[in-house]
């Protein structure tokens, strides 16, 4: 299947810096990834991508279904959006789980699940295959920047460090026009 999408997605290479890892210093590729787009963003989008709707319709319906689905989906109902996949809720258990029925009945359901979480399963019907291997084929990947942690920053509080990166692009031999020859 040839690449769909004509916007070029970044794909990073960061080491891996865990020095009790056997893969210490081994490269892996993440995506160069945008600021998170807000409802209203989307709801722009939308509405300038050949929609005959305003914004202020589409992000009405965008702010009732994301009304709705929670709703759905705390009723055990899953939600399927047809062309992007299915979510649906699952039980995050306490440790151990619990030992018999019988301890169960002495206690309240919510005692033993430690959190509900949604998931999403991507669709994966032909014309909407979302699923990673399919939708790889829909992006067009190009390198984005090695990512080197070059320190550290503490909070003022001493409690947290957050790291500082340093940015070096990777060139893109396969994408670049070839240099010509003197």
């Amino acid at each position: 299947m040839a690449t769909v999408n004509s916007i070029e997605l970044r794909v990073n290479l960061r080491a891996n810096n865990n020095e009790k890892s056997d893969q210490f210093g081994r490269l892996y590729a993440e995506l160069d990834r945008n600021r998170t787009l807000s409802l209203r963003g989307l709801a722009k989008h939308i509405s300038e991508h050949g929609s005959i709707y305003t914004r202020d319709i589409v992000e009405g319906v965008l702010t009732k279904l994301c009304q709705c689905i929670p709703e759905l989906l705390a009723q055990g109902q899953p939600v399927k959006l047809d062309g992007l996949g299915t979510f649906y809720p699952t039980a995050l258990n306490v440790k151990g789980g619990l030992e018999n029925v019988a301890a169960a009945k002495d206690m309240a359901p919510s005692a033993a699940i430690e959190g509900i979480r949604v998931r999403y399963l991507p669709d994966g019907t032909k014309l909407d295959d979302l699923t990673s291997k399919a939708f790889k084929e829909k992006c067009s990947l190009i390198w984005g920047n090695l990512i080197e942690i070059t320190g550290y920053k503490t909070s003022d509080s001493g409690k947290t460090k957050t790291p500082l990166y340093k940015l070096t692009p990777i060139s893109n031999p396969l994408s670049a026009d070839p240099e010509p020859e003197p």
